[in-house]
């Protein structure tokens, strides 16, 4: 059936769980499971076709006889058997002389319980109706006439029983899965795919049980030891670069397409996955490529598998609230078990070291939606409307009246009116000497105080916040850059940058915030770069430490500052981790630094940071 042409079996990677404990070829099989909420919906698509989902099983030339039904569900037993429960409204009557006479109406709940089949030599599964009772409409037994009941049946049975249900294509899609997840220098990789076949079928409580069978790969031990590597060539820091930027541009892609046809609830939550995700890019991205045979995991690998296993129950459990273009709900489910698929092969046979490369995202992705374009999964840096809408950010940024300085195009127009140009051209490129440090700091405390100045009259942070808001703002530059935008290497002036590619002043992660804000931007341009920051303390004060209330539990509204500050420095995940002691010592570090300027800002203002430059 084509709306399962991806299928729904895709847990089947989880067959090679024998892999880590032998090194011989053979069969083997693997049950996966259906949900019936799919088989429910595949019901719906062969044969409740009718105005308002209706099935019209039987209607005469007089319209005298008449049987519908409606409202399909499935349900499983502990028999190993379907049970399909559907409304029914039936008419009976005698057609004479071209009237109907006697005509009496009737509406109730029939159920039929059903076996399923794999056809011989298949991938087709069957339903056979193996009996059937009639129910009132509240779905208690109620009797017929023996003679109007077995009518019913005549015309019942053999149209819940011609239902099928055609998994090939969806075997198609694992084995090209397969030949992409299985490292290429696996012997028997393609006859591995071509080897997996549907076996057999049962119903349980839960689902259908479909039982794969496939033979596993002969597995080498072709690992190296470890030893002194020599540094990374060109070659390999390309082949780099290009998987996490694959991985990225699909996990955003992925996040985006989900996150705009969710509710506010599982929007917010998928936003802050991605999120979660590209911190943990960011820090992979310091530590660098994987050693070829060595025995270091690949980053990109444990990044999907990471972010996978938050994704995965929160889609498994909210698959009805989404609406995706170019894809149904079967599609959805398809792609879910594909993706568990490939988490349970590496769990399984994490030796195999499973590929999460480019082609495998894109066979995924197109799992989900069959039309999406390899431009739309690529990595790109360009500022992206849709995602700063997410965010609750204003999507579009405007181009100010008459700015002297061409770089501040990228602030909106009200904004840039509240932030002196003349004061953003004399910060411009300025690394202070000794005697200039005072003068520095007021310059840069004017700008992050004008910056706080937008925020406020935006209204977003509630007033009650807002002193803590503006201690924020200032101790965050502080603790990230020492005020700094610029700094001076080797004779020449550029933007400070952190090895994990964070810039300027607010230190924004060009990886973190990618598609957020504009890159250039954040390196040449001191006011867009404090404006970046507060936006995202902004965001991250308002809708994560406020609105989930660490302020409240301590009662200490200056927890809010640490709370946020945690979320800036790590990620969404890591919210509390300014009152968790199972913290690591290198995180308490942080945030007592960041605590104690904080505090030290509050009481001293720019004076304060004075320190960073001797004083």
């Amino acid at each position: 059936m084509p709306c399962l042409r991806q299928g729904v079996a895709f847990r089947v990677f989880a067959v090679l769980i024998l892999l880590s404990g032998t090194s011989h070829a053979g069969e083997i099989t693997m049950p996966l499971n259906l949900d019936l909420t799919l088989v429910t919906k595949a019901l719906q698509q062969q044969l409740f076709l009718g105005p308002e989902g209706r099935a019209e099983v039987f209607s005469d030339s007089l319209d005298c006889n008449v049987l519908s039904l409606s409202e399909p569900r499935v349900e499983g037993t502990q028999d190993g058997r379907l049970k399909v429960i559907t409304r029914a409204q039936a008419r009976f009557g005698t057609p004479l002389g071209g009237r109907c006479l006697v005509p009496l109406s009737w509406s109730g709940v029939i159920e039929t319980l059903e076996e399923v089949t794999v056809l011989p030599g298949s991938a087709m599964l069957s339903f056979r109706v193996v009996d059937s009772n009639i129910l009132r409409a509240d779905e208690e037994g109620r009797a017929l006439p023996g003679a109007v009941w077995s009518w019913v049946k005549h015309h019942i049975h053999p149209r819940l029983g011609a239902i099928t249900v055609n998994l090939n294509p969806a075997l198609l899609a694992l084995q090209e899965l397969l030949q992409e997840a299985v490292p290429a220098d696996v012997e028997q990789r393609f006859a591995v795919a071509d080897s997996l076949r549907l076996r057999e079928a049962n119903a349980g409580p839960d689902g259908l049980e479909i039982v794969l069978a496939m033979v596993a790969p002969d597995i080498r031990d072709n690992s190296l030891s470890a030893g002194p590597q020599p540094d990374f060539d060109n070659a390999e820091l390309a082949q780099w670069d290009e998987a996490w930027q694959a991985w990225e541009g699909f996990a955003s892609w992925l996040i985006l397409t989900l996150a705009e046809q969710a509710g506010p609830e599982l929007r917010e939550v998928l936003v802050e996955i991605l999120f979660d995700a590209r911190h943990q890019l960011r820090d992979a991205l310091v530590v660098g490529p994987p050693r070829s045979g060595g025995e270091e995991r690949d980053p990109v690998r444990d990044l999907f598998l990471s972010t996978w296993a938050r994704l995965a129950p929160l889609l498994g459990s909210g698959v009805d609230q989404l609406s995706l273009p170019g894809a149904d709900l079967l599609q959805l489910a398809a792609f879910i078990s594909a993706a568990d698929a490939l988490q349970a092969l590496d769990s399984a046979a994490p030796h195999l070291g499973v590929s999460i490369d480019q082609h495998t995202l894109r066979v995924l992705a197109r799992m989900l939606v069959p039309e999406v374009s390899d431009q739309a999964l690529a990595y790109h840096t360009a500022v992206d409307p849709r995602l700063r809408q997410l965010l609750g950010l204003a999507p579009a940024l405007e181009v100010p009246a008459h700015s002297p300085l061409p770089f501040l195009w990228v602030i909106p127009r009200a904004e840039a009116s509240l932030i002196d140009s003349t004061l953003v051209k004399s910060l411009t490129g300025w690394v202070p000497e000794r005697n200039e440090v005072d003068e520095y700091l007021q310059a840069v405390e004017k700008l992050l105080d004008a910056s706080i100045r937008v925020e406020r009259e935006k209204g977003k942070v509630p007033v009650e916040f807002m002193r803590v808001y503006e201690d924020l703002v200032r101790a965050t530059a502080w603790q990230e850059s020492c005020w700094r935008q610029f700094v001076s290497r080797e004779g020449r002036v550029q933007p400070i940058q952190s090895p994990a590619g964070a810039v300027g002043l607010m230190q924004i992660s060009k990886h973190v915030w990618r598609g957020v804000y504009d890159l250039e931007g954040l390196h040449d341009n001191i006011a867009y770069n404090a404006r970046a920051g507060s936006e995202i303390l902004t965001h991250y004060l308002v809708d994560y430490a406020i609105k989930r209330g660490e302020h409240t539990i301590n009662g200490n509204p200056d927890d809010l500052a640490r709370a946020t500050y945690g979320v800036y420095n790590g990620g969404p995940r890591h919210l509390t981790r300014y009152r968790n002691p199972d913290t690591s010592r290198h995180l308490q570090s942080i945030d007592r630094a960041f605590w104690n300027k904080y505090q030290e800002v509050r009481e001293q203002g720019a004076e304060a940071v004075r320190q960073c430059y001797g004083g």
